[in-house]
């Protein structure tokens, strides 16, 4: 089950130093994978392929602080964690976390 977030200020900035550690390959594929969910909940799985495709593509080049900074906007706006809170989701799937727990 799946809960909306709901963290103080300093969750929301340990949530931005953990995505921080992550490598631009993991921001890249959970940012793609929640396109390819977006897609693939309106469409089909060839559509949503080539949206994630495309997307991964966009963002290849990338510098990692605009990485983070999307993969962080994505949190805020999937506002989902999993029951307990304890791990913020970046795809709206669930698929790629932030862990909370230390």
């Amino acid at each position: 089950m799946a809960w909306e977030i709901s963290i103080s200020a300093e969750g929301w900035a340990e949530i931005r130093e953990k995505l921080e550690d992550w490598s631009s390959d993991q921001l890249i594929d959970a940012m793609c994978d929640d396109i390819f969910e977006a897609v693939y909940d309106k469409a089909d799985l060839e559509h949503a392929t080539l949206a994630a495709t495309a997307e991964r593509k966009r963002i290849a080049d990338l510098p990692h602080d605009l990485l983070v900074d999307r993969a962080f906007e994505l949190v805020e706006q999937n506002n989902t964690s999993d029951n307990g809170g304890w791990a913020c989701w970046v795809d709206r799937q669930g698929y790629h976390k932030v862990s909370l727990e230390d």
